[in-house]
């Protein structure tokens, strides 16, 4: 089952039909939905697109039969868990239909959701209807003109009934909800535009001209219906007169990764971690480092999430303040935070370090700071980076080395460590030097594209690895993680402490119990190159365990069971 149905009904409004469309897109987030179009006889190439778009369902009627059997028979349709009712002339803002999702799914009392609107030019609101309060007064409540109802619910109550034509179906539905004892409710946040469109459509809904100012012949028909000793209206009641047991709600989780400036590629590749967690709840992903802290607030709103997991690497990006907003905002939501780098001056930062206390649980990729942090009061825990996966194989123009290194020269201990590296092929052994280097080293550029790395390892007979903080317990670039998923390769790791302690890899020349091989200077790497270039068997055969090893334990799916261990999920 899908999360969200979209219903709506049309007769020659493509123009206005497809921004309704488009804004739907643009509004349902990370949800699974279905968009079902019910056509009256369209003329203007309406059929002919809707068949193009693979979102939508088109039911042609041929011919116009009014609104409410419009409506009727693509809700008879709708796969969702919950149903949206619009119009083909509004639009949906932002994420709202996200929102109305996320507000259903933590309020299962409520049996419509309405969205707010601006027809005719007013400010926000929702339209009322009479109603009848439980003790027999006369009342206005909400009712679900644009609106988003459990599916089950409106099959139960025969959506908008069979006696009315064009009008007043949204108000029969709203009325058998309440009678049933469900609450109808406003959506904060979750909004429209209604652009009300006055065209030959709305001239034929409106009928014979001489109900114009007066009452129309459905909505006579719906007082008539729900008049009852003076009172017009649905009788609220206390009680829920019908249960249902509806499919247990997902985990919602709003990702707050960090995507540098100017890298786009990254957008497209740095996606391990969301699919992880996509497998354990619905996940709303927010760039707040290019989009704006506003985003990460308006974003929370959006999804009300069960689950905050923000990339923070410094105080400054989200404050204090900000995350003490979202605490009160969301107050029964878990605030993980996770560092996968390594900055000694951050991670030390007294108001760094006061974010992470706001936090329920504390993620880093290093565990030289577990003492400080705890002695902080900071639920410190230890959370590895995973590798980016990869099916891409070797080609035609896939480079095969006998040595290679991707990473960019961004310090002098890189530089030297690629000068070393360069100095390599005089003897005859032919080193990839791939990143920002000079021209006359570089093997190319390949930056945040992991099917090219994953080649170009796949290919290779070594892969370097380096640790510019070799003293830093736990702490390794990604770039480890990569080389060994990749397979083919051996690994020639810098040193560093807790290797085997906190990743559990073993180094050695041992092929029964090795995964990778470590260096300490660049005298032993050399010395570890050659040896290696020249024992094949034992370099493929470790190659092939640490190959093995990676996959099983260092995937970003292992990161997620990690958490929700943490986590007590």
């Amino acid at each position: 089952m899908i999360d969200v149905s979209i219903v709506t009904g049309t007769y020659n409004r493509l123009p206005y039909m497809r921004q309704m469309v488009s804004s739907i897109r643009n509004s349902v987030g990370p949800l699974s939905y279905e968009i079902i179009l019910v056509d009256g006889g369209s003329t203007d190439g309406t059929i002919k697109w809707c068949k193009k778009q693979p979102d939508i369902t088109i039911i042609e009627q041929g011919e116009l039969l009014g609104a409410v059997k419009a409506f009727n028979t693509g809700a008879k349709s709708a796969r969702g868990v919950y149903t949206v009712f619009g119009n083909d002339d509004i639009e949906f803002v932002d994420l709202s239909i996200l929102r109305s999702y996320s507000y259903m799914e933590r309020n299962r009392g409520v049996g419509i959701g309405c969205f707010y609107q601006d027809r005719d030019g007013k400010n926000w609101h929702v339209e009322q209807m009479p109603a009848i309060s439980p003790i027999g007064i006369q009342i206005s409540v909400p009712y679900g003109q644009v609106c988003i109802i459990p599916t089950w619910l409106g099959n139960e109550v025969g959506w908008w009934g069979d006696y009315l034509h064009t009008y007043g179906g949204d108000n029969e539905m709203s009325c058998n909800v309440l009678e049933l004892g469900y609450d109808i409710s406003p959506i904060e946040c979750a909004c429209i535009h209604d652009m009300r469109v006055e065209d030959d459509l709305r001239i034929i809904n409106k009928g014979d001209p001489s109900h114009v100012g007066a009452v129309h012949p459905d909505s006579a028909k719906w007082l008539k219906k729900w008049s009852n000793r003076g009172k017009v209206g649905a009788r609220l009641s206390f009680i829920q007169k019908v249960k249902h047991d509806m499919p247990e709600a997902h985990k919602r989780i709003l990702y707050a990764p960090i995507y540098e400036a100017g890298h786009k590629l990254q957008r497209k590749t740095k996606v391990g971690l969301r699919k992880a967690l996509e497998k354990i709840g619905i996940v709303h992903e927010c760039d707040y480092m290019n989009e704006g802290v506003e985003e990460l607030l308006y974003s929370a709103c959006a999804i009300c999430p069960d689950l905050f997991i923000l990339q923070l690497q410094d105080a400054n990006t989200v404050s204090l303040g900000i995350i003490q907003e979202l605490r009160m905002d969301h107050p029964d939501a878990i605030f993980v935070s996770w560092n996968g780098d390594y900055h000694p001056d951050n991670l030390k930062d007294s108001h760094y370090i006061e974010v992470m206390k706001r936090m329920d649980h504390a993620g880093f990729a290093v565990a030289s700071i577990k003492d400080l942090y705890e002695s902080r009061g900071v639920n410190w825990f230890y959370w590895q980076i995973g590798y980016e996966e990869s099916n891409a194989k070797v080609n035609a123009v896939t480079k095969c080395h006998d040595v290679v290194f991707l990473g960019n020269s961004y310090s002098k201990t890189r530089e030297d460590l690629g000068r070393f590296l360069i100095s390599l092929r005089s003897s005859g052994v032919d080193v990839g030097l791939y990143g920002t280097w000079p021209g006359e080293w570089s093997s190319g550029n390949n930056l945040y594209d992991f099917d090219s790395g994953n080649r170009i390892y796949t290919a290779a007979r070594l892969a370097i690895s380096d640790q510019q903080w070799p003293s830093v317990t736990g702490y390794v670039s990604n770039r480890l993680f990569q080389a060994m998923a990749a397979g083919g390769c051996l690994v020639l790791q810098q040193h560093f402490a807790g290797m085997e302690a906190y990743l559990g890899l073993v180094a050695g020349n041992d092929p029964s119990k090795a995964h990778l091989d470590t260096w300490k200077d660049y005298q032993e790497l050399e010395d570890k190159i050659g040896y290696y270039l020249h024992h094949g068997f034992s370099r493929r055969m470790i190659a092939k365990k640490g190959h093995e090893y990676m996959l099983e334990h260092h995937s970003f799916d292992v990161r997620v069971k990690e958490l929700t261990n943490v986590l007590g999920w």
